[in-house]
């Protein structure tokens, strides 16, 4: 009796960016490094921190809605993000 074949999945629309960008850097190191520094719980908790200041800079906006306040606290937000996520 031969086996059944199943029929081919499709894959959401939605998973093809993140499928792209594997795909692109699937042989770097750097990559996998991050890939694999993505699953600690360190990371997760920096992450949230990093949710929790955009949330604040959302909050201060609301305060100080001119282009200057904008440009400055989206900067500082960014920059304290990115000292929170990078490991270096």
């Amino acid at each position: 009796m031969a086996p059944t074949r199943r029929p081919p999945t499709r894959v959401p629309l939605s998973d093809w960016p993140r499928r792209a960008l594997d795909w692109l850097c699937a042989g770097r190191s750097d990559y996998r490094a991050f890939q694999e520094r993505k699953r600690t719980r360190i990371y997760r908790r920096n992450r949230t921190s990093c949710l929790y200041a955009w949330a604040a800079a959302a909050a201060l906006l609301l305060v100080c809605g001119g282009v200057s306040c904008l440009v400055t606290i989206g900067l500082v937000t960014t920059l304290i993000c990115f000292l929170l996520l990078d490991p270096e």
